[in-house]
């Protein structure tokens, strides 16, 4: 072998040595930023998105938020355990909170049982980090005496009204206060609404310390089944270290007057704002345009004939069984039907939520 062989082995080894430790290096870096990456989401600022209706029109399907999970208390990083506690929830706050086993179905496929109880599986770190949580506004704080009634009340056009009467007394107080329902003309708050179950349902105003917020009321008659068991004559005595809370959309949401209070500890942060916003329309795809007077027979003025249905939804879509599809169905159907209708919300966007 010549010299310059000799030579240019020498370069190739040399190059080969320095290369597997740069990939190796990079391959760590990378595992390191995912690692601080989760960590800032279990335990700083959360990015979650609106998969419901329950907080319409506060929070609409398709919106996506910052939660700030240091606004209340500082955790474990990928463990959400309360390492220490600077601050508590306050009246109308929107909050995110690990959900009472009451309030997730027992059907529900990644539950188990342990010691004779159903319980959700968790996965070490994983479970953590992808469990589902619930957003609710606090309409009941510690100590408070809460009345929860139904009262009929005219919507601002005039209907009545089934509403979700609030009625509160703070630890110490002697009279009632109310949250003061006010009935506001429906216009564009409710113009992009992908739920077709807020049909027909009116806005109203509530009022809650220094500022208000939209609640969605219908013609309802709810038997509210913890508030019937627990609540003698409809006044909830809320323990300490415990929370009421309620979805914005009275008609359409799983809360406190269904599966009961939320502990302190389980309260993990406050929403913070809106970051973006997408309408795929998946629930009302079938309609042209949303009526601003959010009235059935509008909507109907607005439906797509059967032949123009097919291009604009999905048979599961119209059948409602988008929850069954499977991945390679979700992917179809969204470039084929989603994308091409979807809107984005650009008015929502830096949305700061009160």
């Amino acid at each position: 072998m010549t010299e310059s062989e000799n030579s240019s082995e020498k370069k190739k080894n040399s190059e080969k040595q320095t290369a597997e430790p740069g990939f190796f290096s990079s391959l760590i870096s990378f595992f390191f930023i995912i690692v601080l990456v989760f960590a800032f989401k279990s335990s700083i600022l959360d990015a979650n998105n609106i998969p419901s209706g329950s907080m319409l029109p506060t929070l609409k399907i398709g919106d996506f938020l910052f939660v700030n999970k240091m606004r209340y208390s500082f955790r474990m990083p990928y463990s959400e355990e309360e390492i220490f506690r600077y601050d508590d929830p306050k009246r109308g706050d929107i909050v995110t909170f690990i959900p009472p086993e009451g309030a997730i179905h027992e059907d529900e496929p990644d539950m188990e049982s342990v010691g004779g109880e159903r319980k959700r599986k968790q996965i070490p770190i994983i479970g953590n980090l992808f469990a589902k949580r619930f957003v609710k506004r606090v309409v009941g704080m510690p100590g408070d005496e809460l009345r929860v009634i139904q009262k009929q009340v005219d919507s601002y056009s005039g209907d009545p009204v089934e509403y979700t009467y609030l009625e509160f007394k703070e630890n110490g107080s002697d009279e009632f206060k109310s949250y003061n329902p006010t009935p506001v003309p429906n216009g564009k708050e409710l113009k992009d609404l992908d739920n077709t179950r807020a049909i027909g349902r009116s806005l109203f105003t509530e009022s809650k310390r220094d500022f208000t917020h939209y609640v969605l009321e219908g013609p309802h008659d709810a038997s509210y089944g913890f508030i019937r068991r627990n609540c003698p004559n409809s006044i909830c005595k809320i323990p300490e270290g415990h929370y009421l809370v309620m979805g914005d959309n009275r008609d359409d949401s799983s809360d406190s007057r269904f599966w009961g209070y939320v502990k302190r500890e389980d309260i993990l942060g406050k929403a913070l704002i809106i970051y973006f916003s997408i309408n795929w329309k998946d629930y009302t795809c079938m309609f042209k345009e949303i009526p601003e007077d959010n009235e059935l027979k509008s909507y109907l003025l607005y439906r797509y004939d059967d032949a123009e249905l097919e291009n604009h939804c999905h048979i599961s879509e119209l059948n409602g069984d988008v929850q069954r599809e499977s991945v390679v169905g979700w992917l179809y159907r969204t470039i084929r039907f989603r994308i091409p209708r979807m809107e984005i919300r650009w008015e929502r966007i830096g949305r700061i939520l009160k």
